[in-house]
């Protein structure tokens, strides 16, 4: 018998179907590839209500500014998690631990899938300003102050850099006794009363508590008796209300309003201080000094009352300082609370008196200031120091009046304890910061 090589019948066939299992071969390699490959196994995380079957079980993807990497950014790096963006899978649910800089995953609501592996994908960001804030762990003041430069809302152009917000509506808002008070902004070297020196934030209450009087008692005697009250803020009778009587004792009581002493009922048992605020504010040093020229660009600038403020002119016999807990805000702090507008920058408004800040060429001063209420005149703490009874007071500029003058809105300010911390929210009305001790 003759012998042939043999030949295949349907090599056409054979070389298909080898074809076929390798196209299959590939597509399943790259369908684990991308389902497995971009993710690496870690095991530094926490786990929340619930449980695993191995650290191998669990797989991160990490991006970086929308690059994948295979490493988390560092805990200096100025990244956070985007929650927004970043997911797992098999009803898990991935967020960011910033006291020890690792990944929480829950798995409260677990499911396995057709696959046991549980894998996050987890995209981080630059931080924001919020974000920075959330995850400070030191106090509410040095948070802000550290990070000031990440907004455009707060500047340190003050002689002291005291960090201090500006605009028509910044995002300075925080939930203190029960209310929405705002923030003045982070002051350096705030005297505690006792000699110590402190970072402290200064907040203001968001709406006036009434109109009163500054103080309103009778001084002199005989033909100089004067009937339009002193301007001595360490023995004032609104000092007294808001530091000792029914406001800070969340009552109802009487408040100064007119001359001679006269009062008028006041009720604060809903808006008063409540216990959990006055644990949260301590004694600081506030200052007195005053000036009694202040209407031209040679002496009534902003940068001009912050020293008045600061200084020793008052009228005869009149405190420089005074130590307490609730007291009203500055003009200055009117002044630099403005960011200017498009036909008058910040610059401009901060080289302009704030005497004329009420002339329309300047409405983009008053107009960007969070401070500005237009429907009150608001009392501050400094006195003219060119008579004994004159306050200043500001509204769309700043003047004086009596002290005894009653429709001049009372709005109370203050310097939180420096162990105050921020736990939650945005800063905005919405969501304002959380402060907690």
């Amino acid at each position: 018998m003759k012998l042939e090589r043999f030949k295949e019948k349907n090599p056409k066939k054979k070389f298909i179907i080898i074809f076929t299992v390798c196209c299959v071969l590939l597509l399943a390699g790259v369908f684990l590839y991308t389902s497995f490959a971009i993710f690496t196994e870690d095991k530094q995380f926490n786990v929340i209500n619930g449980t695993y079957q191995d650290p191998g079980d669990l797989y991160f993807a990490v991006y970086i500014d929308g690059q994948i990497t295979n490493t988390f950014p560092s805990k200096d790096s100025g990244y956070t998690l985007d929650t927004t963006q970043s997911s797992c899978t098999n009803g898990a649910t991935v967020s960011w631990d910033n006291a020890s800089w690792s990944a929480a995953v829950n798995f409260s609501n677990y499911s396995a899938g057709n696959m046991s592996r549980t894998k996050c994908t987890m995209y981080f960001k630059e931080m924001s300003f919020t974000d920075s804030i959330l995850a400070c762990n030191d106090t509410a003041a040095n948070c802000i102050k550290d990070n000031a430069s990440l907004s455009s809302e707060i500047v340190t152009d003050d002689p002291d850099n005291n960090a201090r917000y500006i605009g028509a509506n910044p995002n300075n808002y925080v939930w203190f006794n029960n209310e929405l008070w705002r923030i003045i902004g982070v002051f350096n070297n705030i005297d505690n009363g006792s000699g110590t020196k402190e970072t402290r934030l200064k907040i203001i209450r968001n709406e006036p508590i009434g109109k009163y009087s500054w103080d309103n008692k009778a001084t002199g005697t005989g033909s100089s008796t004067s009937s339009y009250g002193s301007n001595d803020w360490s023995d004032s009778a609104l000092q007294q209300v808001l530091n000792s009587g029914a406001y800070y004792n969340r009552t109802s009581g009487e408040c100064p309003y007119g001359g001679k002493g006269a009062t008028t009922s006041c009720d604060f048992s809903n808006n008063g201080l409540t216990e959990e605020a006055k644990s949260m504010i301590s004694n600081a040093k506030w200052n007195l000094g005053g000036t009694a020229n202040y209407t031209s660009s040679s002496n009534g600038l902003t940068s001009h009352f912050y020293g008045y403020e600061r200084g020793t002119t008052v009228y005869s016999g009149r405190p420089t300082e005074w130590i307490g807990q609730i007291g009203l805000m500055y003009p200055s702090d009117y002044g630099y609370a403005t960011s200017g507008g498009s036909s008058v920058n910040r610059s401009s408004c901060l080289a302009t008196a704030l005497y004329s800040w009420n002339n329309s060429s300047y409405s983009d001063c008053k107009n960007n200031d969070w401070l500005y209420d237009s429907s009150n005149y608001q009392w501050t703490l400094t006195p003219l120091s060119a008579d004994s009874y004159s306050v200043f007071f500001v509204t769309s500029f700043v003047g004086n009046r009596n002290a005894n003058y009653t429709y001049i809105a009372v709005s109370p300010a203050l310097y939180l304890s420096s162990n105050v911390r921020i736990s939650g929210g945005t800063g905005s009305s919405s969501s304002p910061f959380v402060l907690s001790l």
